[in-house]
């Protein structure tokens, strides 16, 4: 289940083909502010990605898994894969 999402693409319009990735939501409570989740809620989901899927697609797959993620999304291409702008 996804209980947050992070857009950290630098082409955000583009939706056909994004780089996924989903940590468990755990990982967030260092952050600043971040709303805490308690340990022993079941599943946990260290790392798992997908490359070349729709953003659709994304948030169906990481809707679907066990545990409580964080959906992160990236651009797919090699040419914007550090988030550096296109020159």
């Amino acid at each position: 289940m996804i209980v947050n999402i992070l857009d950290l693409r630098a082409r955000p319009y583009r939706w056909k083909s994004v780089l996924a990735v989903v940590q468990s939501a755990a990982k967030d409570n260092v952050a600043e502010d971040a709303d805490q989740l308690t340990g022993g809620l079941g599943v946990e989901i260290d790392y798992a990605e997908r490359d070349g899927i729709s953003v659709r697609e994304a948030v169906l797959w990481a809707d679907g898994l066990a545990g409580m993620v964080t959906l992160y999304l990236y651009d797919h291409d090699a040419e914007t894969a550090g988030n550096e702008p296109s020159l």
